[in-house]
Formats: C-alpha cells, structure tokens, sequence
C-alpha cells in the first residue's frame, strides 16, 4: 500500500488531495505481524466469560432484543424501551449477532474489532508522522496498554468513542493543512456526527474543545475556518433520521436524552444515578487516568517533553508535523482536564486521553535511539528496570492481601492469576530496562510487549474466575434447566436495570422470542427503577403483585441485587413473602436466591 508524498493539496485543479505524510510507506511483513498479532489478542477469549453486569447484560441485551424484535429504533432491553443511549454501539452487536448468532463471543467481537481499528488508526498517523517504526510503536502502545487492552473485553461505548475521537482528530489535522478545501473538513464532521449518534453530545463537544484550544494556543483562525455550516448539515444528515424516528415512536425522548442524560448528569443529578464505585473524586480520576496508559506512564515525563518539543515551531520539523503534535498533545489532555470539575467524573471518562497518548508515545519511542533523547533514554532504562523488579516481586504478595475484599470472598479463584500477571509484566518491564540501556529500543519495545501481551491472555482466565460475581450466566445454568422456560423470574432490583437485563439474556438465549425478569418497583433510591418517557416499563412490579404471584402454582424465583454486599449501608432486603426456600446456587456472587412452594419442589425433584 503507498501513501501519498503529496505535501499540499490542489483544490484548484477540481481534485481535492489530502495529503498523507513525507515520503513513500509501504505495509511491511513486520506491519502485519504488529497488527495481525494485537488483532488476536483483541479476540482471544471474549467469549469465555459470562456477561458482566449491570453494563454488559444492558449492552449485550439491547442488541439481542434489536434482533428479536427487528426493530433497530427504540433499543429495548428486559422487554420494555431503554432510552439512555444513542444506537450505534447497539447496531454493531445487533449486526454480530445476524452475523454470528447470539453468544457471549458474538456480543463482545464489535468492541474487540473497535479497539482494534484505534490501533490500526495510532499506527497510521504515528507513521505519517516519523515513519515505519513509529507507526508499530504507537500499534503497540495502544494495543497492550491497560485501559485498552480492559474495555476491548468489556462492552462500554467509550472505547467506540475514543477511536472516533482519535479519527475526528486525524481528519481535522487534514482539514486545517488546506482549511479551503472540503473533503477534509467533511471527513471531521462524518466522525463527530457518528460520535454523536454513539455517545451524544460529548461526541461533538470534545472534538471542538481541541480545534477551540488548538485555534487559541496557534493564533491562526483555525476556529473561523472550520465550515460550520457543512459541519450542521454533515452532523444532522447522520443523526436527524434516527432522532425524528425515536421521537415520533416514543414522545418525550428528545427532552429525557437533553435533560437527564447531558444537563443532569453534568451535575451528578441524572436519574437513576451511577453507582458510587464508577465514580470518583478529582485526583483519583487522575490518577486512574494514568492506569489506563499503564505501563506507558512510567515514562509520561520522557514523551510530555518530547511532545512539547515537536509541537514548537522551532523544532525544526515541518509545519504540518508540529500542528499533529499540537492536536494530539491537546487531544491527549483535554478528555482528563475536562471531566476533573464535573460532579459525574466516571473512571472510564478520561479513556479517549490514550489513544492520542500512544501516537505521541509512538513517536518518542521511535526517536529515542537519537543523541537528543539519550538521557530520557537512560532514565527510562533504569525506571522500568526497577519497576520491573517491584511489580514481580510485590505482585507475588499482593493476593493474599485481597482475599479480604468481598467480591474477591465469593470468586477467590480470581487471586491465582494475579501473581502470574504480575510476574509477566515485571520481567518484561526488566528486560525493557535492560535493552533500553544498551540501545536497543526496538528490542525493548517488542520484549515489553510480548510479555505484557502473554499475561494479559493469561488474565483472560481471570475475567471467566470474577464472572461469577457480575455474571447471571452460572446461576442460570443451573436453575433455568431444573425451574423450565414457563418460570416467573423476578429482581430485588438495582439502579441499573442491566443487572435484570444480563438474567433475561441467558433466560432467553435459546429462546425464540425475548425473555424479561419482572423488577421490584421499591421506593429505596438504591432500588429505584430508571424513569423513562412513555408507559412503565413492564417488568415493574410491586408487593401486592409479588405476593399474588409467590401463590401460583407454578415455578417463581426471585433474587437479590448483585450489587449488594454484607457491607453496604443501604435499605434492608425485601424478602419475598413466606412461604419461600432460599437456596445456594454455586456462582452466585452477592445474591441470594429464593425459590416459592412450586420451584422447591422442582427443586427437591432434582
């Protein structure tokens, strides 16, 4: 594949060329091996682990009841309209499912292929940018780094959301080396317009930020030439459609997703609100914002100052190459900076901060060999030499330190992969030192990776140990065979209706229509149902109507909020009403599992 070596584009000729970057690049055998190798890593066993919930039961459900259904307008989820979230990230699991049928794996493959294109971007622009090496250092960086390397084996929308991030920033970096000419502008506002119909309007708000930062930092007018009305017109042929369709089916929608889902949850009042353990005060959110970059953190330093160089125009670098580095330097910043005097500040926000991290990392690591980096070189040897040996050595003694935390109490097998994955990473890190030392930074890099890849496969094993505590999959295994498709299933419910949503998934996994769990209607705020525009949603249900169910002769189950932990000082349980059997089911995690007179009988049948 050759790139253009075109310097400057030629509207004037009717034929608007968007240049690519100094010189002629060509994918290498190594290119694919770097690329091929984190494409394998981004699948292997996403289908080996039950559905997490309360987050990964709403998106993997949503998606199966699209297909179900066939109605790919209103996302609904446990039977009833769930209207929190735009429908992209809901289309690529509902089109996995057609394509694939509907698994754990076949949920999970649109967000390992999503992280997997914001690697295959990282590589392109770093190597645009400082060449062929550059480009496999930032796929690297990105591919194994901890964040990423997390929420491709999680279904979250914001991995979805940094790589269109990432891609709205390429293109306006295109766009402002010819502000006249259209192509590239239109290609910005393609990005965030699928951005906005991916995660609303923070799809459009961070883009912005870095043009308006960018255009104020340069003195140049980025911000005027930016074609806002092709932008409007761009942005609106994206998301109108969808909009007008959800509206006109559901009355309402439009004033709940603006008020509830953007003001409100500005200032922490959106209902129903997030759980206490995502959020997070503003120097925590910092700092897992350097989590997510791990271990590339360990030489923030190094690559902070290397950015600040090669965005300087007395770098001595080309023009276009000190403005890349400007909008990714801003792009990098801005996603942390921003979320830290917000209330609804949620670990994951300062996610789309790595994607831009790595292309800069990408670039320093490359030029690290030269004379002008050789004591940041030096430094970094040594800091991940020693950081090496304190992971190894810390990581052997770190589980029995963790076997007093209460989710870790019900899924102890979680602890035995810790020591191994921190032992991986410590060696690599160790030889990276090492090699790095001696100049070998190619060597380092592949040695840091490799090893780092081969614990995070290791780890996988780990996520199937920890399903038993977020997952309904065990549960289900057990008790949906022995209680029949005709039980009544019901939830002590949860500020998330994912958590029900995950249980009516695998009630209803070989089911030729949608399965729903019915949801306790409680008044508690740790309880509360989500209150959406339109009729209540079907699955509520109240005391009178449990108890009157509880009689039936057939088969009822309820269980408890997964959420719940002996520790947390919330509401007392709300039991079912007697007579009821409570039972252990193997993998259960927090909950407790109550059976009336009919489903015990099922189960001393068995």
């Amino acid at each position: 594949m050759q790139e253009s070596a075109t310097n400057s584009t030629a509207c004037e000729t009717g034929v608007c060329a968007i240049p690519t970057g100094p010189g002629k690049t060509i994918v290498s055998f190594w290119d694919i091996i770097v690329l091929g190798g984190i494409f394998a890593a981004m699948v292997y066993g996403i289908g080996s682990y039950g559905l997490y919930e309360p987050h990964e039961g709403h998106f993997a459900g949503v998606g199966r009841e699209m297909v179900l259904n066939n109605d790919w307008v209103t996302p609904r989820l446990n039977g009833a309209p769930y209207l929190n979230k735009p429908p992209v990230f809901y289309w690529a699991i509902a089109l996995s499912y057609t394509l694939f049928g509907i698994s754990e794996w076949a949920a999970r493959f649109p967000q390992a292929l999503i992280g997997w294109l914001g690697v295959v971007l990282a590589w392109k622009w770093a190597r645009e940018l400082w060449g062929a090496q550059a480009g496999r250092a930032a796929a690297c960086i990105l591919g194994v780094s901890a964040g990423w390397y997390l929420f491709s084996h999680q279904l979250l929308i914001d991995e979805l959301l940094s790589v269109l991030y990432l891609a709205s920033l390429y293109y306006l970096w295109k766009a402002l080396k010819d502000p006249d000419c259209a192509r590239g502008w239109a290609a910005f506002y393609v990005t965030i317009g699928i951005s906005v119909l991916s995660k609303g309007l923070i799809g459009l708000g961070l883009p912005f930020a870095v043009l308006g930062a960018y255009s104020w930092l340069r003195k140049n007018g980025a911000l005027r030439k930016c074609r806002p009305l092709l932008g409007l017109l761009i942005i609106a042929l994206i998301v109108a459609p969808w909009l007008v369709m959800i509206e006109v089916r559901n009355p309402g929608f439009l004033k709940y997703a603006m008020i509830n889902e953007h003001w409100n949850r500005i200032f922490d009042k959106r209902w129903p609100p997030d759980y206490s353990a995502s959020k997070t005060n503003p120097t925590t959110f910092v700092l897992i914002a350097c989590v997510w970059i791990a271990p590339w953190a360990l030489f923030l330093p190094q690559i902070v100052s290397f950015s600040v160089k090669k965005a300087s125009h007395w770098s001595g670098d080309d023009r276009h190459v000190t403005d890349a580095v400007a909008i990714l330097a801003l792009g990098a910043l801005l996603p942390t900076l921003l979320f830290v005097p917000i209330p609804a500040r949620l670990i994951y926000y300062s996610l789309p901060t790595l994607p831009a991290f790595a292309v800069l990392a990408g670039g320093w690591w490359a030029a690290m060999s030269g004379q002008p980096y050789r004591r940041g070189r030096k430094l970094a040897a040594v800091t991940a030499f020693l950081s090496g040996v304190a992971i190894a050595v810390v990581g052997q003694r770190v589980a029995p330190m963790l076997n007093t935390l209460s989710d870790l109490k019900v899924a102890p097998e979680t602890l035995e992969f810790m020591p191994g994955f921190a032992l991986y990473i410590g060696i690599g890190l160790a030889l990276c030192g090492v090699l790095l030392w001696f100049e070998k930074t190619i060597a380092a890099l592949m040695a840091l990776c490799l090893m780092i890849g081969i614990g995070e496969a290791s780890n996988t094993a780990g996520f199937a140990a920890f399903d038993r505590v977020r997952s309904s999959k065990r549960m289900i295994a057990t008790l949906g065979p022995i209680m029949g498709p005709d039980a009544v299933w019901v939830s002590e419910g949860s500020l998330e209706i994912g958590a029900a949503g995950g249980t009516a998934f695998y009630l209803g996994v070989n089911a030729k229509g949608p399965r729903f769990v019915y949801v306790m209607n409680s008044d508690s705020p740790y309880r509360r149902p989500p209150s959406f525009p339109g009729k209540p949603p079907i699955y509520l249900t109240d005391d009178a109507q449990l108890d009157a169910m509880w009689k039936v002769n057939g088969p009822v189950v309820y269980v408890t909020d997964l959420m719940r932990t002996n520790g947390r000082k919330d509401d007392p349980i709300t039991l079912p009403p007697q007579p009821f059997t409570e039972i252990f089911v193997p993998g259960c995690g927090h909950r407790r599992v109550f059976l009336n007179s009919a489903a015990a009988k099922l189960m001393n049948k068995k």
